[in-house]
């Protein structure tokens, strides 16, 4: 009896995942194959690249539909996280959602 209450007790955690942009470290991302990332004119834009996407996902965080920040947010972990990634793929659910679908 006591096994259907554990999946209603860890709920709650799930929720809140899905409530705050994920952390990501973008830097392996930015870095790519450059061998000085650090003096890099490249690395530093990719860097402020990365934390304007962030800030804008965390400004409109709550207007996405959950199932489109976990299908996004699991897009944008495939090989090196990226926020710019998960910013457009949010987007473009968005703009899928206000076109409408016309059989021929």
């Amino acid at each position: 009896m006591a096994m259907p209450v554990l999946p209603l007790l860890l709920l709650p955690l799930a929720v809140a995942v899905s409530d705050t942009v994920p952390n990501f470290n973008v830097e392996p991302s930015c870095r790519g194959g450059l061998t000085n990332p650090g003096d890099n004119a490249r690395y530093q834009q990719c860097l402020k690249e990365e934390a304007d996407a962030k800030a804008t996902l965390a400004a409109g965080w709550s207007k996405y539909p959950a199932a489109d920040r976990e299908s996004c947010g699991a897009t944008a972990r495939m090989g090196t996280p990226s926020y710019v990634e998960m910013l457009t793929c949010l987007q473009m659910d968005a703009d899928l959602r206000k076109m409408k679908y016309k059989p021929k």
